[in-house]
């Protein structure tokens, strides 16, 4: 009985590291935009990968295979529900190869009763779910009632337990418990993780974002810019600049100022937002109402209709709490201009900007 416990602890700390490494690459997954069309693969490659490792232990360790559904419940209940019910219904599939691979057949009753689990466990992790409000206990009840069940069709799945739920009752309460332990830790862990994920996220936008506008900040300006590498592809950039913003300044105070910003900023997003490339351009916050905008010009037919439009909307859209009507003045230069360097390319959008606003605000400047 003592080695039968023994190996029981081993297992659980196995099937708790197993489980923390899945559930933070899953959350680490779903913060990545890499944008590759199999990433929507890398998950259940992930999970099937750990359940057949975790099975194999637990057979190893205790000659049968345990808590099976204990990686999807985490998953569910801690990462993303709609994935983890495509994982329940992977479970019994990956477990019917297993049960190959052990002994070397598999009949009917074997795969039907291996499909009923699965359809309980969903049961019960929704119907948990939905009416106990306290995660932990609905996980914890959602456990208990999968390990139930696989104990009571364990005559009918091979590997399951020796004995059954009725004949044995040790086996169920060591299991049960084993369960409720892993699910404790397991959740702890793993929202202390997570946690300093999410603060490691919020130092890294607090230092390439401007907090006021939600843009680029100068620092990432410089690097990608003024310092970075050049790109080998033509490339955009406008100087925007908002026209008499510092006599809202000097009528109405800074903070009223600020509100003028995050409005037109908010402004800047909706219009141009859609027409980024997220992983290469993008908007900074160059000065006090000086923005930069970098775009990939094959994105527009004619760049300078698309800035004259944004400047008819937005002369006629009341900004602040005093409802200031702005305008905003434009220079635009591309890098094939330039062999393709973007500091010079900016350099260039920067005084069409000046040269525009000597002759008058709400002007478009777009070399030619």
């Amino acid at each position: 009985m003592l080695t039968y416990l023994f190996s029981y602890l081993l297992l659980m700390l196995v099937i708790m590291n197993l489980a923390i490494s899945t559930l933070i690459s899953m959350q680490f997954l779903m913060y990545s935009n890499s944008g590759s069309r199999y990433e929507q693969w890398i998950k259940p490659i992930i999970y099937v990968a750990m359940l057949y490792t975790s099975m194999s232990v637990s057979y190893h360790f205790i000659g049968v295979v345990a808590h099976e559904y204990l990686l999807a419940l985490l998953i569910f209940y801690l990462v993303d529900k709609k994935q983890a019910i495509l994982l329940v219904i992977i479970t019994p599939f990956v477990r019917m190869l297993y049960m190959l691979f052990v002994d070397g057949h598999l009949t009917t009753v074997n795969v039907l009763a291996s499909l009923v689990v699965a359809g309980m466990a969903i049961f019960y992790m929704k119907v948990f779910d939905k009416y106990v409000s306290n995660q932990t206990l609905s996980m914890i009840l959602s456990e208990i009632f999968i390990v139930a069940t696989s104990l009571f069709f364990a005559p009918f799945i091979p590997h399951v337990v020796i004995y059954s739920i009725f004949n044995q009752p040790t086996n169920w309460i060591i299991r049960a418990t084993v369960a409720i332990i892993t699910i404790l830790i397991t959740r702890k862990v793993y929202f202390q993780v997570t946690n300093l994920q999410n603060k490691n996220i919020q130092l890294q936008k607090e230092v390439i974002f401007d907090k006021l506008t939600g843009f680029f900040n100068y620092k990432k300006f410089e690097q990608d810019i003024l310092l970075g590498p050049d790109k080998q592809t033509n490339t955009g950039i406008a100087v925007i600049d908002l026209d008499y913003f510092k006599n809202v300044n000097d009528t109405y105070g800074h903070e009223a100022g600020n509100k003028v910003l995050q409005e037109f900023s908010l402004f800047l997003r909706e219009r141009l937002a859609y027409k980024l490339n997220s992983k290469d351009l993008g908007i900074y916050r160059y000065g006090g109402e000086e923005f930069v905008w970098m775009f990939d010009p094959n994105n527009f037919s004619d760049i300078g209709k698309f800035l004259k439009s944004m400047q008819l909307e937005l002369s006629k859209l009341p900004l602040g709490d005093q409802n200031h009507l702005m305008s905003f003045s434009a220079g635009v230069s591309f890098s094939k201009n330039y062999k393709f360097n973007l500091k010079m390319t900016f350099d260039i959008a920067d005084d069409l900007v000046y040269q525009s606003k000597k002759t008058g605000r709400g002007k478009i400047v777009i070399e030619g």
